[in-house]
């Protein structure tokens, strides 16, 4: 925020008594020269001002007429998927539609690709989203291809088994089960009291297709 300029100081005028009618002519005369000075610098304040207040105004109208405007259309969010000359390129959340679209040279400036923006009914950019972190992948603890293997689990044969040939089998055979018509389950789900073993297991799969592993508390979902 700018500061305010500080005034000028006020000259002040002393005459002695005892001044001779040239040395208080002289004085009056600097006097004078002083207050012109002075006048010069609060005149060119007084300007500065104006067109400060001047920059202001025109400001404050541009973001009431944006303000209206988002008072009166709905906005959507979307991600910008690159910047050209044509225009950009945008994704829609939700339904994922890209769309070359326009925006103001003002925005053009400040929006760099993957920035999240808000959008009108018309896929027009009205303005630079912050960017936002979602607290589900902020709770999400991701281990590339855990080191844990299915030797490293005791007393979990038959689920072993299961789990190999429900989730390892199609990951890793893929083209057999669609040689055969065979449509493999999406997932499984591993239940059971806390320290059985359900985590170990998700870890060795991952580590066996070579996945990532993923680990998220259901409470945080």
């Amino acid at each position: 925020m700018s500061r305010s300029p500080s005034l000028p100081d006020r000259p002040r005028l002393d005459l002695d008594p005892d001044m001779s009618p040239d040395e208080r002519l002289a004085a009056l005369r600097e006097h004078l020269s002083k207050l012109v000075e002075v006048n010069q610098e609060l005149s060119d304040q007084l300007a500065e001002a104006r067109e400060r207040t001047r920059e202001l105004s025109e400001q404050v109208d541009r973001l009431e007429r944006e303000n209206e405007t988002l008072k009166t259309s709905s906005l959507y969010i979307a991600t910008a998927e690159e910047v050209t000359d044509e225009g950009v390129i945008i994704k829609q959340h939700g339904n994922n539609q890209e769309v070359l679209t326009d925006v103001s040279p003002t925005l053009r400036d400040e929006l760099e690709a993957g920035d999240r923006v808000a959008i009108n009914d018309s896929f027009s950019v009205k303005s630079i989203l912050e960017a936002e972190t979602d607290a589900r992948a902020q709770a999400m603890q991701v281990t590339r291809s855990p080191e844990m293997t299915y030797d490293d689990i005791g007393g979990l044969d038959e689920q072993i088994r299961e789990v190999r040939e429900a989730v390892e089998e199609p990951l890793v055979n893929a083209d057999q089960f669609e040689a055969v018509g065979i449509d493999p389950p999406s997932g499984v789900l591993l239940h059971g009291p806390p320290g059985t073993g359900k985590t170990m297991l998700a870890k060795a799969v991952a580590n066996q297709t070579d996945a990532t592993f993923i680990k998220m508390a259901g409470s945080e979902l």
